[in-house]
């Protein structure tokens, strides 16, 4: 008997695509919300993809969509998990909000946060690990590991430079080489390069002049030639301000 390995994933997307349509294809690269779906990717029932159901978790399994959220445990606070620097704890609370976002048929979960704290006063420090670029790494990789044991993809967000909540759809921030790989990018490098992480939300700021979801330098420069990312990014909400420009950004 001769065992032919089966293809792996990489052969087996390519095969998929190459049975879709373009307006499949364009399909699939758009949340959806309606009155009937909310943060889900439809599916494409005739080459048997599902939809992909989409819930929001940096500090829990929340705000999925009406099939597809529920009753979840409220986990303490993300800063006071870092605070702990326990990775078994990460990893547990990553295992918690998998379990969770599967449970409530959710295959793919919007956090970790790993944005580093350097404005006190944004709103949204409390669901991040702090200020320590190794500590939010260390804290990160763990997390996602936990989240994706359970067959669940994790995305870290928000990619890069989203310190603060006040202006971010419109504010550059202009950041020196040295300082971007220094603090705000070693937490995105070790997810990639140690936690294997499934996929990238790229942010609403501008980095050096050219918005994160259209940015050439941070999406396939960095991400995925230097680091050899080979997930998927998606945008926050409101994030994408172009077609071809952010298509070809990555």
């Amino acid at each position: 008997t001769i065992n032919i390995p089966a293809p792996g994933p990489s052969v087996r997307a390519g095969q998929i695509v190459s049975q879709m349509t373009l307006a499949e294809k364009i399909q699939e690269l758009h949340g959806i919300q309606d009155a009937n779906d909310y943060r889900t990717v439809p599916g494409v029932p005739r080459l048997g993809i599902p939809a992909l159901n989409i819930t929001n978790g940096p500090a829990g399994v929340s705000n999925g969509g009406p099939n597809h959220q529920g009753a979840a445990t409220a986990l303490p606070a993300p800063i006071a998990l870092a605070a702990t620097w326990d990775i078994s704890l990460a990893t547990l609370y990553g295992n918690i909000i998998g379990v969770e976002a599967k449970d409530l048929a959710n295959g793919f979960v919007e956090g970790p946060d790993i944005n580093i704290a350097r404005v006190p006063q944004n709103g949204r420090n409390f669901e991040a690990f702090g200020e320590d670029p190794y500590l939010v790494s260390q804290m990160a990789v763990n997390q996602v590991a936990g989240i994706q044991s359970q067959g669940v993809i994790a995305e870290v967000k928000h990619y890069a430079g989203n310190n603060q909540e006040t202006n971010r759809a419109t504010i550059n921030a202009v950041i020196d080489e040295r300082t971007l790989r220094e603090i705000y990018l070693p937490a995105f490098e070790a997810a990639v390069k140690q936690g294997g992480m499934g996929a990238v939300m790229c942010a609403y700021n501008q980095v050096n002049g050219a918005y994160s979801c259209e940015n050439d330098v941070l999406l396939n420069r960095i991400l995925k030639i230097e680091w050899g990312f080979d997930g998927f990014v998606t945008s926050d909400f409101g994030a994408v301000h172009s077609t071809v420009a952010s298509a070809a950004a990555g």
